[in-house]
């Protein structure tokens, strides 16, 4: 299956001489060695070729390198056309060239040097032209002496709107080794008409229950038999498959009865493609009447059966959520004792400072915060200005320990009473930015905290300028980060169509925590 390649000598007195080897590789860019007074080498897509009084040829797609060919060494291409004797080499000083796309001029006319290259690869003796021809554009490429007016060579390369089309269809048993065979040779062979194949004069086929289909795309004079792609899928779905490199026999056994099915075909490298709808007849099985019958004589069985799986799904989802609330209930839980042992170190710090005034108001906000938590522990969410009136009345307490700044930016757009929100989910993450970040700065601590709208996602910033410095690995992923990561994750099993992302980022100017809650917001 494939175009045979040629292999070219090009002699400096004795024309031209081609040698066939090997079967043309469906990756290999396309190339054609033309032969006349100025020979060339033409690269580019699939070539379909019309060769007449003016040498035109029809490519596919849209790529196209137009090189001299080589003298005095073997190259290789696809195929090899000869209209004339080639100039000897040393004539080709005397030649220029131009070349048109439409009517427009792309160059004014330019010397043609013949270069000598020892790489075997295109272009071999030197680049003319490279472009890219859009649908309906036509270049013309011509040669003349430099003494004279009149063209000796000139050709037409035309880009149409160009399909493969489907000449002829069987419908066929799967898996017959023996016919698949056969049938592979003919159409490799190139045979215009095989046995058992119908002739298509649609572009919709049914298929026979229990059959699948079989294609036969139409060849050009120049197609390769590797240069098809075709991508099928169910007119249920509503995305295509990958395109799939075939010959012009494509054969389709995953087919199902009753269903319908989108064929799409194109030459490689083309923009463009032609689709064939395929209907898969249904057994007398998966017809209305016998789905009719069959769900009337079952219908009190399907409904039961239907109901006691549904209430069986149910019962399993309930579950489910039941028990990630729980969890997240339980590391919610976790999280006061937390808050509380760290409190009290730090109503211990100021006592052994001496620091009783300090301590007594460390003592009256914590217990405001203690009563706000306790009334918010039986809720999943509340809104977010208590959050933020919580995380505010920690932060102040706190100042009265380490004397840091601390500036909240809202969006004014957001309706914080609206906006429900999981309690004391900031505050482990600014309680990290209070002991391993600005603690011992003084006033030059500083902690931002940025609470804005993106679309209809909320973003919640917290920043400081403090140097981490932990003592130990245990301590880097201290257990207020871990009770966050945890919370987080059940949050997302309870709320899979709002994802919760947080990402923590150290560097030398500070640390950022950053939670985003996608699709929060109304």
């Amino acid at each position: 299956m494939g175009m045979k390649k040629f292999y070219l000598f090009v002699f400096m007195f004795s024309g031209f001489i081609d040698l066939c080897n090997a079967n043309a590789q469906s990756g290999k860019r396309y190339i054609i060695t033309f032969i006349a007074e100025i020979p060339l080498m033409i690269e580019s897509g699939i070539y379909s070729r019309e060769l007449s009084a003016k040498e035109s040829f029809i490519t596919v797609s849209g790529r196209l390198r137009i090189a001299l060919a080589p003298r005095g060494k073997m190259v290789q291409s696809d195929h090899l056309f000869q209209t004339g004797n080639p100039l000897k080499k040393e004539r080709i000083a005397q030649i220029e060239y131009r070349y048109f796309i439409n009517q427009s001029a792309v160059s004014k006319w330019q010397n043609l040097h013949y270069k000598d290259q020892e790489r075997n690869a295109f272009p071999h003796s030197g680049l003319l032209i490279d472009t890219v021809l859009r649908i309906a554009e036509k270049l013309t490429i011509q040669f003349r002496f430099k003494t004279k007016t009149s063209i000796i060579q000139q050709h037409i390369f035309n880009r149409p709107q160009l399909m493969p089309i489907v000449g002829a269809y069987r419908c066929k048993q799967l898996y017959n080794s023996v016919d698949n065979h056969h049938t592979a040779k003919a159409v490799a062979s190139g045979k215009d008409i095989i046995p058992g194949f119908n002739s298509l004069q649609t572009t919709s086929i049914n298929v026979t229950p229990g059959k699948y289909p079989e294609f036969l795309i139409n060849k050009r004079s120049l197609n390769k038999d590797s240069c098809i792609f075709y991508r099928v899928k169910n007119v249920k779905d509503r995305n295509h498959s990958d395109w799939i490199l075939t010959g012009h026999l494509i054969a389709l056994p995953q087919i199902k009865a009753g269903q319908q099915y989108q064929l799409d075909i194109k030459y490689a490298g083309a923009d463009i493609h032609s689709s064939y709808h395929v209907i898969a007849l249904p057994f007398w099985y998966q017809t209305s009447i016998a789905k009719s019958l069959i769900l009337a004589s079952s219908v009190t069985t399907l409904l039961g059966a239907t109901y006691s799986l549904y209430q069986l799904r149910l019962r399993k989802e309930r579950q489910k959520l039941k028990q990630a609330l729980s969890q997240l209930k339980t590391v919610q839980s976790q999280l006061n004792p937390h808050f509380v042992f760290n409190a009290l170190n730090s109503i211990e710090g100021l006592i052994t400072n001496k620091e009783n005034r300090k301590a007594n108001e460390y003592l009256s906000s914590f217990a405001d915060i203690m009563r706000a938590t306790l009334k918010n522990s039986g809720h999943l969410l509340i809104s977010l200005s208590q959050e933020i009136d919580i995380l505010e009345k920690y932060i102040r307490i706190e100042q009265l320990r380490f004397e840091f700044q601390y500036n909240i930016i809202i969006d004014p757009a957001l309706n914080l009473q609206a906006i429900e929100f999981p309690p004391m989910l900031l505050q482990p993450s600014v309680e990290n930015a209070v002991k391993h970040g600005v603690a011992g700065m003084g006033n030059a601590g500083n902690i931002i905290i940025v609470i804005g709208r993106r679309g209809n996602s909320l973003e919640i910033d917290i920043q400081d300028n403090g140097k981490r410095f932990y003592p130990s690995d245990k301590q880097k992923s201290g257990y207020g980060i871990l009770f966050t990561k945890e919370r987080i994750a059940y949050l997302k099993k309870l709320y899979k169509k709002e994802k919760i992302t947080y990402n923590l980022v150290h560097a030398d100017s500070g640390t950022s925590v950053r939670f985003f809650f996608k699709n929060w917001l109304v």
